[in-house]
């Protein structure tokens, strides 16, 4: 039920739209989530392992991806019951907002949940908006983003149909040898309202990171003596994750 985060009997923080997009890359989530008391989000610059997210300590542990936490976008379980998960495909740029759960309410959502992150796909609005967006930057970094949004009908009348459809294509040359990634995404919502009280909702995801490759840690060794190189079994062994998934 919709309330006042402050009425809440829970510790929730809500990151609105204007925060996730305005000035904002809005590739990694770490842009943002950091500003919500209790929460660190470290980018490891190393697409092939994604973010490390923990909330009041769950999660800090987690060696690659997100760990301790559980993940929802639109209401769908985006973790496994370890908790075990990560956050690539969540489109930042069609969110409404994001909600932030911590402390011990989280239980309430199951086994591993030492707090919860849930993105919210918006709804179209009344008007027809078409936006393009590209970014640009240093070590090949490249993006590119179309969303289409609007409402076929009157919102709220029976029969009307509220769309808010969002595409993007990501790509970087690594800062290191052997972290190149690309990652293309996509993400749609369809609401339509049968009548006063019942609406239907339908959403469709898909995220695809072909060959992401991982430069691996360095030894303290390598560190001392360049910080920017790559192991060599990193190289020799073309170390790479690659990601292939679509919900509705």
């Amino acid at each position: 039920i919709a309330q006042s985060a402050f009425d809440a009997p829970a510790s929730i923080d809500v990151i609105d739209a204007n925060q996730l997009q305005n000035a904002q890359l809005q590739i990694n989530l770490s842009e943002t989530l950091q500003r919500v008391p209790g929460v660190v989000a470290l980018n490891r610059q190393n697409y092939a392992q994604d973010l490390q997210i923990s909330i009041r300590g769950f999660g800090a542990r987690s060696t690659f991806g997100v760990r301790g936490l559980r993940l929802y976008t639109d209401g769908i379980p985006a973790s496994g019951p370890d908790g075990q998960g990560q956050v690539s495909n969540f489109d930042l740029a069609s969110a409404a907002r994001i909600e932030v759960l911590r402390g011990p309410f989280s239980a309430l959502y199951g086994n591993s949940s030492g707090g919860v992150i849930s993105i919210f796909t918006a709804d179209g609005g009344p008007q027809t908006i078409a936006e393009f967006d590209g970014v640009m930057g240093s070590d090949g970094i490249r993006r590119v983003g179309l969303k289409l949004s609007g409402t076929v009908g009157t919102v709220g009348n029976a029969g009307a149909v509220q769309y808010n459809l969002s595409t993007s294509g990501f790509a970087t040359d690594g800062l290191r040898a052997q972290s190149a990634a690309q990652r293309g995404t996509f993400n749609g919502k369809l609401k339509y309202t049968a009548s006063p009280d019942t609406e239907i909702s339908l959403t469709l995801n898909r995220v695809d990171m072909p060959d992401v490759q991982d430069p691996l840690g360095l030894s303290r060794f390598e560190l001392n003596a360049n910080p920017g190189q790559t192991t060599a079994s990193a190289t020799q062994f073309n170390t790479r994750k690659s990601v292939s998934q679509t919900q509705g």
